[in-house]
């Protein structure tokens, strides 16, 4: 548990993160920007696929996304109506665990829930408890989607890109596509969905926010899974109650860009708004 004192340096200390942060310039290099260039009708599919796509480093997460949208003809929506024309200009393909017929699938599903719903965020709804984080809305939600895609495929690798959250994984991918939908649009996040509160949201671990989220104590859990998600959540929430994930980005980029080195760098530490803070500069 974080005391008051040291609570209200952190909050300083992450307001002051938040305002020094370029999320234009951040987006330009996050997956997140290539769904942005989408067409506003296209970016809730888009987004599904480009979240599930994020895995690895960032320059080969943007490379297999682009050649996606590319074999969609930027035609999400579309591609999720029709997956067999999609696959057509796709062909064989492979990134690391995830092949072309696991992407099928993926689509496949997709276009399941909105041949039903309509919207992606109307076929969350129908499962979404509408109360506490959004951990239950998320497991009915993916279980439905694992369904549908385990009727065009069943391999590790269509498991692996609809990761299941009911484990007690972090399942970063499934909470960072959730900021990108529901967060209010700020030249980063998309604003797209408006059922579910940003305060809800849970913080997605991937490797640098959960170094920083244990070197800042918002967690002492080493595991990545969704526990340690949920007490860093808990942390942020008391610094910023409607929205605690809106420190995510500012945070993670912090690992992306290079700018923390994960040791003690005097002229590195010394010019961060988190210095004091994290276990390496609190002597």
């Amino acid at each position: 548990m974080i005391d008051p004192d040291r609570l209200s340096r952190l909050s300083t200390a992450l307001w002051a993160l938040d305002a020094g942060f370029d999320r234009a310039a951040a987006v330009r290099c996050d997956p997140l920007g290539l769904v942005r260039q989408l067409p506003p009708p296209q970016r809730e599919v888009g987004a599904h696929v480009a979240a599930m796509l994020s895995y690895g480093a960032v320059s080969q997460i943007r490379r297999v996304i682009t050649d996606v949208f590319d074999a969609a003809d930027g035609d999400l929506v579309g591609a999720a109506g029709a997956p067999g024309r999609f696959w057509n200009r796709l062909g064989p393909y492979r990134y690391r665990m995830t092949e072309g017929t696991d992407i099928v699938a993926l689509l496949t599903a997709l276009g399941e829930l909105l041949q039903r719903h309509g919207s992606l965020e109307r076929a969350w709804a129908a499962g979404d408890p509408g109360s506490g984080d959004v951990r239950d809305g998320l497991v009915a939600y993916v279980t439905r989607l694992r369904v549908a895609a385990g009727r065009v495929r069943q391999a590790r690798g269509t498991n692996y890109l609809l990761a299941d959250p009911s484990t007690g994984s972090a399942t970063k991918r499934w909470y960072m596509l959730l900021r990108w939908l529901v967060r209010p649009d700020d030249g980063a996040d998309l604003g797209l969905w408006q059922q579910v509160g940003a305060s809800r949201l849970v913080l997605p671990l991937d490797t640098h926010t959960s170094r920083l989220s244990r070197w800042l104590g918002l967690t002492e859990r080493k595991t990545v899974d969704y526990l340690a998600a949920r007490q860093s959540t808990d942390v942020l929430a008391r610094v910023n109650a409607t929205d605690p994930v809106r420190f995510d980005m500012p945070l993670c980029h912090l690992g992306i860009s290079g700018a923390c080195e994960h040791r003690f760098v005097e002229p590195v530490c010394s010019a961060c708004p988190l210095n004091g803070l994290c276990v390496f500069t609190r002597a």
